[in-house]
């Protein structure tokens, strides 16, 4: 699996995503057309190269005429429905913008589509989101694995006047992300970059079992203190088909709710980013029955995770430890079968390991009238012969 490692051990920033990713093989060509994709008249990004503390790299220059707007969330949806950007661009971009409108809402007390950016909507931090999801994107990127957060202490001046360091809306962006403390007299990580990072990481943690092919570093504009200003950005290969990461188990115990009111709570875990979520019958105190509501979610979730099982149950509490997994990497290969077209879960490098998807199966057997266990066998059927067939 093509793995690109963010080696964060100075700071995180939009220009220093783009400059990392020219150095790694992202075409400067396709950052330099970028305005014209994302039609922002006058504007401009070339790539500089740079070398600090004696290390050769590349700084990313935005430029373009001074703006009297402010775009709100809905401004750089159109955008990007208008470019012809690649949906999986598009889609990711939109992401990290809503990432930073929900931060600095909650900052500012006011909700996501009433934010109007200050920074975050000007041209340069538009093509820095858009342009670094182009360029992992254009890079055949397969995973992301981010290192803990570096976070610098201070003050800077902001839109709002001179804030402490690091900013509101990067503290917010944060949450549930591992941070670290470090000494540069610089914003270490703007809310752009702590975005990106959060959005495109597939988790977080130190360096991985890499077969490394080739580094890029990016340059920033702010220098001092006794790190440079530079993101290292690591490519190389898994090795193996199983991955390791972390996620967060978070559990409570309820004997006091109707099981009825459990129903939703499914459907708003998944939407808050929950990766499994089950329930236990339990003996509890008094001899009563109760339910252990057991719930995985991601590192940089916790918190929405947490407090969604405090809005939903009569819990008074939850606990949480972080547990250390394995999982195998898959991938989805669609079947035809005499009920249509279902995708099949298949399992990188161990053979014969394949699930119908249930969702998928469900619709189809309901479409046709036959159960469940038909569709999800003729799946099943139709893909191992072609994998016998392909192997033969």
């Amino acid at each position: 699996m093509k793995t690109i490692y963010i080696d964060a051990f100075a700071g995180l920033s939009g220009d220093l995503f783009l400059g990392a990713l020219v150095d790694l093989g992202f075409q400067p060509e396709s950052l330099e057309r970028l305005p014209e994709r994302l039609k922002l008249d006058g504007a401009k990004v070339t790539i500089k190269d740079v070398v600090r503390r004696g290390i050769a790299s590349k700084q990313a220059v935005v430029e373009f005429p001074h703006e009297h707007v402010h775009r709100h969330l809905h401004h750089i949806k159109e955008i990007l429905n208008q470019s012809d950007l690649p949906k999986e661009v598009t889609e990711g971009a939109l992401k990290t913008f809503t990432c930073l409108a929900k931060a600095e809402a909650k900052v500012h007390g006011t909700t996501p589509d009433k934010i109007h950016f200050h920074e975050v909507g000007a041209v340069d931090a538009i093509l820095d989101i858009v342009g670094t999801h182009l360029g992992f994107y254009e890079l055949g990127t397969e995973s992301i694995i981010c290192s803990s957060i570096p976070l610098s202490r201070g003050q800077a001046r902001m839109a709002h006047g001179v804030m402490p360091l690091p900013a509101p809306a990067t503290v917010e962006i944060l949450k549930g992300a591992p941070t670290r403390p470090i000494d540069v007299p610089f914003e270490s990580v703007t809310p752009t970059g702590a975005a990106l990072a959060v959005t495109l990481a597939d988790s977080f943690g130190d360096w991985p079992s890499l077969r490394i092919e080739r580094s890029g570093w990016g340059a920033a504009t702010h220098e001092g203190g006794e790190l440079p200003n530079l993101l290292r950005l690591v490519q190389g290969v898994c090795e193996g088909a199983m991955k390791q990461d972390r996620v967060w188990v978070l559990e409570c115990e309820i004997d006091d709710m109707n099981p009825e009111f459990l129903e939703p709570l499914w459907t708003d875990a998944f939407k808050r980013g929950t990766l499994d979520l089950y329930f236990t019958p339990v003996q509890m105190k008094k001899g009563r029955q109760g339910t252990l509501i057991t719930l995985l979610a991601p590192e940089t979730r916790r918190i929405e995770c947490e407090q969604l099982l405090l809005e939903s149950t009569t819990t008074f509490g939850v606990r949480r430890h972080l547990a250390e997994r394995t999982i195998l990497e898959r991938e989805i290969q669609e079947v035809e079968t005499e009920y249509g077209v279902i995708p099949v879960k298949v399992a990188k490098g161990l053979p014969g390991k394949a699930a119908p998807e249930a969702s998928a199966v469900k619709e189809a057997a309901k479409t046709a009238g036959v159960p469940m266990s038909v569709v999800y066998n003729a799946a099943l059927s139709a893909w191992t012969q072609r994998e016998c067939g392909s192997q033969s």
